[in-house]
Formats: structure tokens, C-alpha cells, sequence
């Protein structure tokens, strides 16, 4: 697997953290085999595995216990701060869909942006949009129901696609 140019995975001094640096040129780098699942960036900082929190009360003490699910970007000063946290406040957002994509991060297609569809393998923005159109879905199967998705192409995203978390 290759990364974009524009995530670059390092391992990080504490367990189970992983930096991720922008970069500004076009190259490719070669994944170094980090498995990051669950992947849920905190401060900058991506979470994986066992060191990513579950739910909100484990980066907010004595926050309600709101799941956070892999994809998720979190600010903890903003969220924290927040007199009633809940996901799509300020500091909490998805990663853009580059970075979920070199993740192999779930989305739901119900719930997911243009550009997080568009992270998923043979879907552009033109597709992207469809799938939005044609919500909602039971099943991930049902996404074959939109112009210009056949088998193949849902083959090729059922890794990453899920329709409830």
C-alpha cells in the first residue's frame, strides 16, 4: 500500500500514537506498516487500537459517554470546553477523506460527505453525489442501485463501507 504525499505516518513516543505530518509535495511514500484500527486523530495526534479513545468521557473527564468512531478528528480544548459536547460541534469532525482512505477507515454511506465517499475506491464526486441522493441505505448492498455503481465497484468498497455504526 502507498501513502499520499499528504499523510505521512510516524510512530510516536507514547504507545499507540502515530503523528501525522502534511507534506507539500506530490510524491508517494511507502506505507510502514502501521495498522491503525480503530484510527481516531486527538489534538493532531492519531489514536490507534487500544489507544483510541471509545467514547467521549475517555479525552473528557466526567463528559457523557457519546462513542467516537474511527474517522473521527477531535479538538480536545473545543470539545471539552463545550457545555453540551455532541458530535458536528466545533472540534469535532471527520478526517478529511485522503486520510481515511490511507486509514482504511469505516464510513457510513448514510451519514459520510462527498469528500469521505469520494476516499473510497472508484468513487468520484459525481458518485459521491448520487450515493447522497439515494439515501438512506438498509445495506451497503443497496448502494447498487446508483448510476454508474455495478458489482465491481461495490466489491471494491464494501471493505470500508458500513450503513449504521
Amino acid at each position: 500500500m502507498r501513502l499520499r504525499a499528504t499523510l505521512l505516518l510516524a510512530i510516536a513516543a507514547l504507545v499507540g500514537a502515530v503523528a501525522i505530518v502534511r507534506a507539500s509535495s506530490g510524491a508517494t511514500i511507502p506505507a510502514i506498516g502501521v495498522t491503525c484500527a480503530p484510527a481516531v486523530l486527538v489534538d493532531g495526534v492519531l489514536r490507534c487500537g487500544e489507544g483510541a479513545p471509545a467514547v467521549l468521557a475517555g479525552i473528557c473527564g466526567g463528559a457523557p459517554a457519546l462513542p467516537i468512531r474511527s474517522g473521527d478528528a477531535l479538538v480536545r480544548g473545543s470539545i471539552c470546553a463545550a457545555p453540551t459536547p455532541e458530535r458536528g460541534i466545533a472540534g469535532w469532525a471527520r478526517m478529511p477523506g485522503d486520510d481515511l482512505a490511507a486509514l482504511s477507515a469505516p464510513l457510513n454511506l448514510n451519514e459520510a460527505s462527498a469528500d469521505e465517499l469520494a476516499s473510497l475506491p472508484g468513487i468520484g464526486p459525481v458518485l459521491a453525489g448520487r450515493i447522497i441522493e439515494g439515501r438512506p441505505y438498509a445495506a451497503v448492498a443497496e448502494v447498487d442501485r446508483v448510476k454508474g455503481i455495478g458489482p465491481a465497484k461495490l466489491a471494491a468498497i464494501q471493505a470500508r463501507a458500513r450503513v449504521r455504526w
